[in-house]
């Protein structure tokens, strides 16, 4: 086995791994996030995301992610404004404190939409909803593609993706990559997760301590009412 991985390491080195090699190696990685089983299992995420104690931290963020097609986002402390949001992708709705920009039914944004796998694939990796399809390795770099958009992973040597990196999609207005830096993983009830985040954008970069609750109980009624900051950072338990 050691001798196998060897020569796929050797071989991802050179660039020469292709489809069927690099399936192999994202096996590798959807194993040591836990296993298919385990990640598939899952139907909910809480993500709390405080400030790190770094040049550039992330403003107080909490999450609660159902998957496949709805979140919660709260920005608190450190944010240029403080805001709940709702995104329900089954009846297309996204709606904001008042005040920000409050909006019912309809399209989400491009944003909004791609949150919806950024949630599977940077915390799980896959999900019973979502399976990325490897492409190749390419300068030890394992690129996939899911949900319309390709993604490199970064794997360290665990297996366990370092940084997920995706470049703007061809013809695609405004141009948006998304980049996020993993670290300190640990077990959360049989996943290994992320406790440093780190995600940069175009103008500036952020970094969180995280914690998690894994199929976290939430009440379902968040996802049909207007979010309200009055509610708090976590309206889901109420």
């Amino acid at each position: 086995m050691r001798v196998r991985f060897a020569i796929i390491a050797a071989l991802a080195a050179s660039g020469m791994l292709h489809a069927a090699d690099s399936r192999e190696v994202y096996e590798q990685a959807v194993q040591a996030k836990g296993g298919r089983e385990r990640l598939h299992s899952i139907h909910s995420l809480a993500i709390y995301m405080k400030p790190a104690e770094v040049n550039l931290p992330g403003a107080l963020t909490n999450w609660l992610c159902v998957f496949p097609d709805r979140y919660f986002e709260y920005q608190g402390m450190g944010a240029a404004r403080e805001y709940a949001m709702v995104v329900d992708a089954s009846t297309g709705r996204a709606a904001v404190d008042a005040t920000g920009q409050p909006r019912h039914n309809g399209q989400l944004n491009g944003s909004e939409h791609d949150q919806l796998a950024l949630n599977q694939i940077v915390f799980l990796l896959e999900s019973a909803w979502l399976q990325p399809q490897p492409v190749e390795m390419k300068s030890k770099i394992l690129i996939v593609e899911a949900a319309g958009r390709t993604y490199k992973l970064f794997l360290n040597k665990d297996n366990l993706p370092e940084r997920i990196l995706s470049p703007p999609v061809r013809g695609e207005k405004p141009k948006v990559t998304y980049d996020y830096k993993l670290q300190h993983y640990q077990n959360f009830q049989g996943v290994m997760l992320p406790t440093r985040v780190t995600q940069t954008g175009a103008v500036r970069q952020a970094t969180w301590d995280a914690d998690y609750e894994v199929d976290a109980k939430y009440n379902p009624k968040v996802f049909e009412r207007m979010p309200d900051l009055h509610d708090g950072p976590e309206p889901w338990r109420r």
